[in-house]
């Protein structure tokens, strides 16, 4: 294993920025410090505004004016980095996500009152997830966190190896954020185990929250999709999960509206046991994937990741830019 490598000093500027946002005691100084970051990665990433520029072509057509389309990729750029310095809340921060209004919690407390687990499917890439984990755990809920095995909090690892220093100093640090918002953190292991499916299944046994990703590329199967104007892929492992344990499984989202935060929390997608089993998997996702695609026509700037729409894990190239990579779809 490889001790460091150069990406990991990149990483370390960043872990040293959460902890001194962290610090700052105004929310306005936050916001302006995230904006001013997220203003020099959209200047300094010209290949990824080119190819988010084409792709919001594909999905918006060319209606969509270079301006607006300019605003909406600039956005995308600060809500990454919003996103990123939310992982360390302050108390008062904390105190206000009780404030927070869950739409669609009626959703959620029927299908615990199930007793057989649910799983939150959210979008790795729309919206503000960590803050939705963190607002649904202030609230009282108690969450099981899924991510890939080498999870670099929201970074991507460019695919590469792991390094010694990404496995003992930089991963265990984002850990450490997500502990306190989350009853636990199952990893998919990066071979051929199934120990966490077990893993899994003992949760939703005992009515657990778990928590992944919709759209994710860690998986072991992805099955293509329409979406936003072209072809792309999404994990069936969720799907496979809740046919065999009965869980609910129910698309969770988390908007900013005229500046304000908000949960919602969708109705149970249709997990069908009477048809066989490609086509079932097929629909269950191909209903997730149009909700999500109806939140980004609605919400395109709250969109992370038009720069790599439509493309496989292994046809992503890796430049070293302010890219992000999310959570795992199993």
């Amino acid at each position: 294993m490889k001790f460091m490598a150069l990406k990991d000093f990149y990483l370390f500027v960043v872990i040293a920025l959460i902890r001194v946002v962290s610090w700052v005691p105004s929310p306005a100084l936050k916001e302006l410090v995230a904006r001013s970051i997220a203003f020099a990665a959209f200047h300094l990433s010209r290949r990824k505004r080119r190819l988010s520029e084409k792709n919001l072509a594909h999905a918006f057509g060319r209606g969509l004016a270079e301006h607006a389309r300019r605003k909406i990729i600039k956005e995308a750029f600060y809500g990454f980095w919003r996103d990123t310095f939310s992982l360390l809340p302050s108390r008062a921060e904390r105190t206000a996500m009780k404030r927070v209004p869950l739409r669609g919690i009626e959703h959620l407390r029927q299908a615990l009152e199930n007793g057989k687990g649910v799983i939150l499917w959210v979008s790795n890439y729309f919206g503000r997830m960590a803050l939705a984990r963190q607002i649904l755990h202030e609230h009282g809920f108690a969450i099981y966190k899924v991510h890939a095995e080498q999870y670099l909090g929201g970074f991507r690892n460019d695919g590469e190896p792991v390094t010694w220093v990404q496995q003992h100093i930089i991963g265990p640090f984002f850990e450490k954020c997500e502990r306190p918002f989350t009853a636990g953190i199952i990893y998919l292991p990066n071979s051929d185990s199934l120990a966490y499916t077990r893993v899994l299944l003992e949760r939703l046994k005992h009515n657990a929250l778990v928590c992944a990703a919709g759209d994710g590329k860690f998986a072991r199967r992805l099955i293509p999709v329409g979406f936003l104007g072209i072809t792309d892929v999404f994990p069936t492992g969720m799907v496979s999960l809740a046919r065999l344990s009965g869980a609910s499984i129910l698309p969770m989202f988390c908007v900013l509206e005229r500046d304000t935060v908000c949960v919602v929390i969708e109705a149970p997608i249709r997990v069908s046991s009477d048809l066989d089993r490609e086509r079932g998997l097929e629909r269950s996702v191909t209903q997730y994937v149009r909700l999500l695609e109806s939140y980004i026509q609605r919400y395109p700037d709250q969109y992370q990741n038009w720069n790599l729409l439509g493309k496989r894990p292994d046809q992503q190239e890796h430049p070293r830019s302010l890219e992000t990579h999310r959570d795992a779809g199993v």
